[in-house]
């Protein structure tokens, strides 16, 4: 770091070299933001997708477990509806023997119909034996009469619940069409998620390197400005930090010159601007900043003398304890 007066310091930041340097820098900086930028990005975007493939998968693979629920539920109410219809096999067999016996009593109660009239027709001559034998026919005709009614309303219930398991069994058929057409689609469904997740999955490998193609880029932008910070060690005779250039006061090995490289104005006691001059204390540094005079002192050694004494003077006011 060569010793500088501060007017030395105030024509190196105008001279042409120095702008030339400077807009150099501004441009290998903002090279820098942008490829942070996309770097960021495209950081932002494949992590997203990545967590977006991984959640249609897991919604994938729960619709798969929902249509598996309907196809389950769809066969076990196939189950129960092949029951129905071996059930509905016996009460038609159960009917169909009612029938027989209903049709049975329905020919003798016509007989037993005949012979009451006549019986009837024989106790209207009057005679002790037809009478007797009249009221046996009633009885008989009574009681097949009553069978008949009876078993009659056993062949109707029979065919309730023959009508009844058949009703249940449409019931249940429908029930199970339409758990399997569920399933059918929600199986479609899930596809429709797995190839989605899959799509993303792809993209996300698409953007991650993409990704990693723009972190080699902004690598190798901050490389490329490091390298540009560089060159000022040489070129201008500096010390050299991220934000700001140092110059070693002539005259003085406890004050220095800085100059930024940023706008900053909240971090420190001063608002900084770019390419001006502060004047810092070494052992403080960048935590105290102060001003340096912006009147350009004139180059003969009067001038000089009297710069030195200027800020000289400020510095041991500063810090008694150099004296």
């Amino acid at each position: 770091m060569k010793p500088k007066h501060l007017s030395e310091v105030l024509d190196l930041i105008q001279a042409p070299e120095f702008l030339q340097w400077w807009g150099d820098v501004q441009r290998v900086r903002a090279e820098t933001g942008q490829a942070q930028q996309r770097y960021d990005l495209l950081l932002s975007e494949a992590t997203l997708l990545e967590f977006k493939a991984e959640l249609s998968q897991k919604n994938a693979i729960d619709t798969l477990y929902r249509a598996g629920e309907c196809e389950d539920g769809a066969a076990n109410m196939l189950f129960e509806a092949t029951e129905l219809e071996n059930r509905s096999y016996r009460a038609i067999s159960d009917f169909e023997e009612q029938r027989f016996k209903v049709s049975e009593l329905w020919y003798r109660l016509g007989a037993s119909e005949k012979m009451l009239e006549e019986k009837r027709e024989a106790h209207a001559q009057a005679t002790k034996k037809s009478e007797g034998e009249l009221r046996d026919a009633e009885r008989a005709h009574r009681s097949l009469s009553d069978e008949f009614e009876k078993q009659t309303a056993r062949k109707n219930q029979l065919w309730e619940e023959v009508e009844q398991i058949w009703a249940h069994s449409a019931e249940v058929n429908l029930l199970v069409a339409e758990q399997r057409f569920r399933g059918m689609k929600i199986r479609k469904e899930a596809e429709a998620l797995f190839a989605l997740a899959e799509e993303r999955k792809r993209q996300s490998v698409e953007l991650r390197a993409q990704a990693e193609a723009a972190s080699s880029a902004c690598e190798a932008a901050q490389a490329r400005v490091k390298s540009k910070l560089n060159q000022a060690r040489e070129m201008f005779g500096c010390a050299i930090g991220s934000e700001f250039l140092y110059f070693q006061q002539k005259n003085d090995q406890k004050t220095a010159f800085c100059v930024p490289l940023v706008e900053d104005h909240d971090h420190h006691n001063v608002e900084v601007s770019p390419l001006s001059v502060y004047l810092v204390d070494k052992q403080r540094g960048v935590f105290f900043l102060e001003p340096a005079p912006r009147e350009r002192p004139s180059s003969d050694e009067t001038d000089r003398r009297f710069e030195d004494y200027f800020l000289r003077g400020r510095t041991e006011e500063a810090h008694p304890d150099s004296q």
